[in-house]
This record gives structure tokens, sequence and C-alpha cells, in this order.
């Protein structure tokens, strides 16, 4: 399987390609978090660096939040689209589980503003007020954001810590994909975004 994944739903965005077992990636960085709008020049540009034809894609992978609400859409437009013109599946993925698997932690915890929290512990997340945060949670096995970790100082900061997220999104959509048997369920018109929180109308 030749593999390419997109994710702009975090703080950088992150393209992958696994070509003939090679892995090619890129992370981008913007200083307003405007990267998901570079992901198609970004997309292009790795594919026609390392002399890949879009149409030798066989798999596509995507991170569907919760995150960055616009970050989200984009990318996972661009992966439908991309998967509805090549005929080929799409893997949507949670954050949770991309996270907890780079970093190698047990527990998640993300701001969602407003006094709430995105609170995971393996493949479950969900969303929870402030005074509801559980108790007495090991920091060691605790991965926070940059906001979340003014209440949990010790714990580990994806922010901080540059992990090649490509890596992971690939190995996680390779495995379910294998382990799936209805492919169907891969289809484009499946994936959804994973927001959770529903975006404020005003």
């Amino acid at each position: 399987m030749n593999i390419l994944s997109i994710d702009s739903a975090l703080n950088n965005s992150y393209l992958g390609i696994e070509y003939d077992k090679k892995l090619y990636s890129k992370i981008i960085k913007t200083d307003k978090n405007y990267h998901s709008l570079y992901l198609i020049s970004k997309i292009k540009e790795i594919l026609y660096e390392k002399n890949i034809e879009l149409k030798n894609i066989s798999l596509i992978t995507v991170n569907s939040g919760p995150g960055s609400f616009t970050g989200i859409r984009i990318a996972l437009t661009i992966a439908k689209i991309l998967a509805q013109e090549l005929n080929i599946s799409i893997i949507p993925l949670k954050s949770n589980e991309i996270l907890l698997r780079a970093y190698n932690k047990k527990y998640l915890l993300m701001d969602a503003r407003k006094d709430m929290y995105f609170f995971a512990a393996k493949d479950k997340i969900e969303l929870i007020y402030k005074d509801k945060l559980p108790k007495n949670l090991n920091e060691n096995e605790l991965l926070v954001d940059r906001r979340t970790k003014e209440i949990f100082s010790s714990s580990c900061c994806y922010e901080d810590i540059d992990i090649d997220l490509s890596k992971t999104m690939i190995e996680l959509a390779k495995d379910k994909y294998l382990k799936t048997e209805n492919k169907e369920v891969f289809s484009y018109i499946n994936a959804k975004a994973n927001y959770i929180q529903t975006p404020p109308v005003f």
C-alpha cells in the first residue's frame, strides 16, 4: 500500500507519504496557525520532490479531530476529494488515538475553551467541564497541550516536543485497514469530522 496521511487539526500540520515502504514527511509550521491553508501546495511539493504520481496512492488517512475546527474541515475536505477522485479508501483517525500512540501516554487532556476540556483514555474521548476533571491522574501517563499544562505542570506537552505524527498515522491506518473485512466502511462518504463540540454560531 502507498499511503498519504494528512493532519491539520493540531498546532502544526503533518503530511506523510509511505511509498514503496519508505516514509516521506513534512511538518508545516506558521506563526498564526495558518498551516492548514498550505496543505494542497505542500502535498504537490512532496509528490514532486519524491517523484511520486498521485494516481499511485492507494489509501488516504486523515486526522478528523478533535482540534482546530478550520484545520479539521480543510484536511478532511482535501482527503475526501482525493479519495473520491482516485476511488480509494479513506481512514479518519481521532486526535487522541494519534497522540496517545505517538507519545506513548495513557491519557490526553486538551483545552476546549470556555472552561471545558477534551479528556481521552485509549479510544474514548469526551468533553468535560474543568470542575469535572479526573482526580489523582498520574502525570507521567498524561499528555497535555500548552494551556492545560498550566494545571498539570509536570505532564508531557505535545506542543513542546515535535514528533512527526505522519508515521503514527500511517501505522494506525494500516492496522485498521488490515483488521477490517468490510472495506466499504472506508468510503469517502463515511468520513466525518470528530468535532465533539458543535461550533458556536453568532
